[in-house]
C-alpha cells in the first residue's frame, strides 16, 4: 500500500486520535482529567516503594486536577469550565493519576459510575498498570463499555526488563501481554503507553515494543519522550549526570521508525510529552510540542513513508478490537 493512502484526513502520515474521534463521534472530544485518590502497588509496598522513578508525586496526573473534590464534582467542575471556553461538547472522562484499577471492585464501580455520570461523557479512559488488571476488572469495564466507549490505558513503557527494573517499574512485559488478552476478549480498547529514551533502552528496544503492540492487537498508543520532572525521583539522578536525554533529532528518527513498523490501524493518541513548565527540567526542546509534532510529520514526508508502511503481520498477531 502506498504511503499516501494511509495518511489521515488531515494529511498526517499516521492515524491520529483527532481523526478517529471525528469519524466515530462527529467531532473532537474534550478531555476531563480526573483523580480518584488511588495509589500504586509500587508505592504502597505491596510490590515496591517509591514509585516509578520517572513518575512525579502526583502520579502523572494533570496539574489542574482538583483532587480535593470527588470524581463526580471534578467532572461537573471541568465540564463547566470547558463549556465557558468551547461551548457545549462531548467528553472523555480520563482517570489519569496513579493506578485506577487498584482497589476493591465496589470502589471501582462507584468511581467509574461517577466519571460517566454526566450525560455528555462519551468515553471512559482508565489509566492503570497491567499487573492491576484481572478478570473481575475487565468484566466491570465491559459493563461500562455498554454505556460508553471504554479505553483501558496500560503503561508498558519498555519491553526491556532491565530498563523496567532500573526505573522501579516492578512489573514485566508478560503482565502487559496477559492484561491485553483479558481485555481484548471482552471487547475493550487497549491504549499502550511507551516512553522513548528510558535509561538502558535502545532504538531496537523501541521497535521490539512496537512488535509487542502489534502481536497483542493493541488499539491505540501513546508514545512520548523521556522528560525529567523536578518532582520525580529520576530528577536527582539526572542532575548528577546519570540520565542522558535524547536530542530532538534522535527522538524524531526513533518515533518515525516506530510508526513505520506499527499496525496501520492503531490510533495514535500522543507523540510527545512534557512536565508542567514549572517542573520541566529536560529536554528543553520537548516544551515546544507543536515543533516536535511538525518535525515528526516532516521526517515521515521526507522519507515518503507513513504509519504501517513497514508493518509485517506475524503468526503471533492477535485479533484487533
Amino acid at each position: 500500500m502506498e504511503a499516501s493512502s494511509r495518511a489521515g484526513r488531515q494529511g498526517l502520515p499516521y492515524r491520529s486520535l483527532r481523526d478517529y474521534l471525528r469519524a466515530e463521534f462527529g467531532a473532537p472530544l474534550q478531555r476531563l482529567c480526573l483523580d480518584a485518590g488511588f495509589t500504586c502497588p509500587n508505592r504502597d509496598g505491596s510490590k515496591a516503594v517509591g514509585g516509578c522513578t520517572f513518575c512525579d508525586v502526583a502520579g502523572s496526573g494533570a496539574s489542574h486536577i482538583e483532587e480535593t473534590l470527588g470524581v463526580r464534582r471534578q467532572v461537573q467542575h471541568q465540564v463547566a469550565l470547558s463549556e465557558k471556553r468551547h461551548g457545549r461538547s462531548r467528553y472523555i472522562a480520563y482517570l489519569q493519576a496513579f493506578t485506577n484499577t487498584y482497589g476493591p471492585i465496589d470502589r471501582l464501580r462507584a468511581v467509574y459510575d461517577a466519571a460517566v455520570s454526566h450525560p455528555d461523557v462519551a468515553v471512559l479512559s482508565v489509566g492503570t498498570r497491567a499487573d492491576c488488571v484481572d478478570g473481575s476488572v475487565c468484566d466491570l469495564l465491559a459493563e461500562f463499555n455498554r454505556r460508553v466507549e471504554v479505553w483501558l490505558e496500560l503503561g508498558l513503557q519498555s519491553v526491556n526488563q532491565a530498563t523496567l527494573d532500573r526505573v522501579n517499574r516492578a512489573e514485566t512485559p508478560d503482565d502487559f501481554r496477559l492484561a491485553c488478552r483479558m481485555s481484548r476478549c471482552r471487547g475493550l480498547r487497549v491504549v499502550a503507553h511507551l516512553i522513548v529514551g528510558l535509561p538502558g533502552d535502545t532504538p531496537a528496544d523501541c521497535l521490539r515494543a512496537v512488535d509487542l503492540l502489534n502481536e497483542e492487537g493493541v488499539w491505540g498508543v501513546k508514545i512520548h519522550n523521556l522528560y525529567i520532572d523536578s518532582r520525580a525521583p529520576m530528577a536527582a539522578e539526572w542532575e548528577a549526570g546519570g540520565i542522558p536525554t535524547m536530542t530532538q533529532e534522535e527522538y524524531v528518527a526513533c518515533v518515525c521508525d516506530m510508526l513505520e513498523r506499527l499496525h496501520p490501524e492503531t490510533v495514535i493518541h500522543r507523540l510527545t510529552g512534557q512536565a508542567p513548565r514549572a517542573f520541566h527540567l529536560a529536554p528543553l526542546w520537548a516544551l515546544n510540542k507543536g515543533a516536535v509534532l511538525e518535525a515528526i510529520t516532516a521526517e515521515m514526508r521526507r522519507r515518503g513513508s507513513a504509519q504501517g508502511c513497514r508493518f509485517r503481520p506475524s503468526n503471533q498477531s492477535s485479533g484487533r478490537v
